[in-house]
């Protein structure tokens, strides 16, 4: 019994060299084309298959590359532009709204009272004004134009959008 074990894993072990080097030193590609019979082999469809999917992801990868670059040359080009941002402080209004010549960017409610109902619910926004369901105590627009000289700007409380501020936390016992 114990010969015919030897025997048998001597036997599969030269079935599984002959099998490892079935193509010699050919590429699959010249195997599979050496006779027109191995075209239809398990080998030469699974090569078949492996191209076509490398060629196509090839042809991807190209195009997400040329989408990649038109997106970053648009985006220096907008980065090249002169942007001019200011925020205006308005207060006891139920509408936010930027000077002529500038396009509002944000609209943030920065005031706000518990006996007025707290804080009010923005109803609509778009480029030139926002809009809340009631008065508001003071409101903060983010008004930008472009160019190098951008019209002059009224209200403006400054330059950069405001600071959040943060409460210093509370000692817990």
């Amino acid at each position: 019994m114990r010969m015919a074990s030897i025997i048998a894993a001597a036997a599969l072990a030269l079935l599984a060299a002959g099998c490892a080097n079935r193509t010699g030193d050919m590429t699959i590609a010249e195997w599979c084309s050496a006779e027109p019979s191995r075209t239809d082999t398990d080998i030469c469809k699974q090569h078949r298959d492996t191209e076509e999917v490398r060629t196509s992801l090839g042809s991807r990868i190209a195009e997400v590359f040329g989408m990649s670059q038109r997106a970053q040359a648009t985006a220096d080009q907008a980065m090249a532009r002169e942007i001019t941002c200011v925020t205006r402080t308005v207060n006891r209004t139920n509408t936010g709204t930027c000077d002529p010549g500038y396009t509002l960017t944000g609209c943030t409610q920065t005031r706000y009272t518990t006996r007025a109902g707290g804080m009010a619910i923005m109803r609509s926004i778009n480029d030139t004004e926002c809009r809340f369901n009631g008065r508001v105590l003071e409101v903060q627009v983010r008004c930008c134009a472009m160019g190098p000289n951008p019209p002059p700007a009224t209200n403006v409380s400054d330059t950069a959008p405001p600071e959040p501020q943060q409460q210093e936390p509370q000692p817990v016992s």
